[in-house]
């Protein structure tokens, strides 16, 4: 079942009525990924386990590509929720 979350306004000033799916969140504790090469950003997260014999392991659950002008906007509002602090 999908279901209108609400909305927002783009870089132009447009709404956008913004939608989920109910996709659970995920957890993440390390970058696997970190690549910037001709305006696209390559980032994956990876949560950290641990089997039963006591070995850790790093398991991939999400990638991300991205254009360079949203991986940026995104650290700028990573940096606001510092400032906020």
């Amino acid at each position: 079942m999908i279901r209108t979350v609400g909305k927002m306004k783009d870089a132009d000033g447009e709404w956008i009525v913004v939608f989920s799916d109910t996709i659970a969140p995920l957890h993440v504790d390390l970058f696997t990924e970190l690549f910037h090469e001709e305006g696209l950003v390559r980032m994956s997260f990876a949560a950290v386990t641990q089997h039963g014999d006591g070995t850790r392991k790093a398991d991939v659950v999400v990638s991300l590509r991205m254009s360079e002008d949203l991986a940026f906007s995104l650290c700028r509002a990573l940096r606001e929720l510092q400032e906020v602090k």
